[in-house]
């Protein structure tokens, strides 16, 4: 049990953690760098993974809250079919749109049963948080806690480790299956099979786990606690942007995938 010095030196380290995410996070009007992805995964380590959070927790009896882009009805569609060679949660904000459930599939697009996509964000606590199946490849589900981890221990987070065995290689591959980026190009970069492009104003590529890093931030910054929310981001556009959000054109996104000649 934590002496009272040391429990408010411990809130105050959260505190200031979530002040420094929040602009890693949300950065106005430009992408989440890959650098910074890393960054979050390493704070989120120790909070979430390594139990800094329930340190905090447990004099109050309470469970931390978490807003998340939910996927029950995606993960039983997969587990139960063919449907998927890979799939994505998501739920993040790209060119000021909400993405979410990026998927690969070896059927035609019409007979894709997409009920799914209308699912809406649940709240999890914190056990329930990290054990969300968030990213699907090759009949593997892969949960925040492991992308939290592959991220920070062998993405260059805390540690850049290149030993890519057991669970760790089948990660490894989901993330290289489908890439993200900016940059056009005329095929996929070299070892992934699908490369989109979602933020044509980056000049990076980043993987799946990248983006779910920055889901499980976005996340993270707004926990509640007790009914209490620790960060509430409010965003209020002027009249002139409301207006321009009715008339704005569907997001698009230019996908390249590999030749399987």
């Amino acid at each position: 049990m934590l002496e009272d010095a040391e429990y408010d030196e411990l809130a105050r380290v959260l505190h200031g953690d979530i002040e420094t995410m929040v602009p890693l996070t949300f950065p106005h009007g430009r992408p989440v760098t890959e650098a910074h992805a890393r960054l979050l995964a390493v704070i989120m380590r120790r909070w979430l993974v390594d139990g800094d959070l329930k340190k905090l927790l447990a004099p109050l009896r309470q469970s931390a809250l978490f807003d998340v882009q939910g996927n029950s009805r995606a993960k039983a569609y997969a587990d139960r079919s063919a449907a998927f060679r890979y799939y994505l949660t998501g739920g993040i904000m790209v060119q000021g749109r909400p993405v979410r459930h990026i998927y690969e599939s070896p059927l035609p697009e019409n007979e894709v049963k997409r009920d799914f996509v209308h699912e809406h964000h649940v709240r999890l606590p914190l056990k329930k948080f990290l054990a969300q199946p968030r990213l699907y490849h090759e009949g593997h589900w892969f949960n925040t806690e492991q992308i939290l981890r592959f991220v920070a221990n062998k993405l260059g987070g805390n540690h850049l480790d290149f030993d890519r065995t057991g669970e760790w290689a089948k990660l490894d591959a989901a993330n290289k299956f489908m890439r993200y980026g900016g940059p056009a190009r005329a095929a996929p970069p070299p070892g992934c099979e699908v490369y989109l492009i979602l933020e044509p104003s980056s000049d990076e590529i980043i993987g799946g786990v990248h983006l779910e890093v920055i889901a499980a931030a976005a996340a993270f910054v707004q926990l509640e606690i007790g009914g209490v929310q620790l960060c509430k981001l409010q965003t209020e556009k002027s009249l002139i942007g409301k207006f321009r959000d009715l008339f704005r054109r569907p997001l698009t996104f230019s996908m390249i995938e590999r030749s399987k000649s």
